[in-house]
């Protein structure tokens, strides 16, 4: 019994390690996706963006576990990310209650009305604060104006 639990084992961990050999990746053709949900047809008269809604849901606990800034830098990396902005909401839950965390979220809220449109006007990447602000070179090199 032994013996034939190896070589199913031996089997399985084979199975596993093939697709590691020769992995899939893949891109998002974005003018296939601008074409096909935002190009105006006769299910879309008016060729505003036909994309569904997405959700994202936010938890945080303890503001000592869990600081606060990484939280806001988390929303604003979500909410300036390239997708129509009446389809993507973002929730934050604090199981916590932290009256810390819900400032420190007022605050990120009040940054990302200007970082948001900050970072699509300029097609700034990464576009999470803390990585962007720490970077040692310049982020806007070779970039136009």
């Amino acid at each position: 019994m032994s013996s034939v639990c190896e070589v199913w084992f031996a089997f399985s961990w084979l199975l596993d390690q093939l697709p590691k050999l020769n992995p899939t990746n893949r891109s998002s053709d974005l003018a296939a996706l601008r074409e096909k949900f935002e190009t105006p047809s006769p299910t879309n008269t008016n060729g505003r963006s036909d994309l569904p809604g997405v959700d994202v849901y936010v938890s945080t606990a303890d503001p000592d576990k869990e600081p606060p800034l990484i939280t806001a830098n988390t929303i604003l990396s979500i909410l300036a990310v390239d997708y129509p902005v009446e389809k993507l909401s973002c929730f934050i839950s604090d199981d916590g209650a932290s009256v810390h965390t819900f400032e420190a979220m007022a605050e990120a809220v009040e940054f990302a009305a200007v970082w948001v449109p900050f970072c699509r006007k300029h097609n700034i990447e990464p576009r999470n604060p803390d990585t962007y602000f720490s970077q040692k070179t310049d982020p806007t090199k070779d970039k136009k104006k």
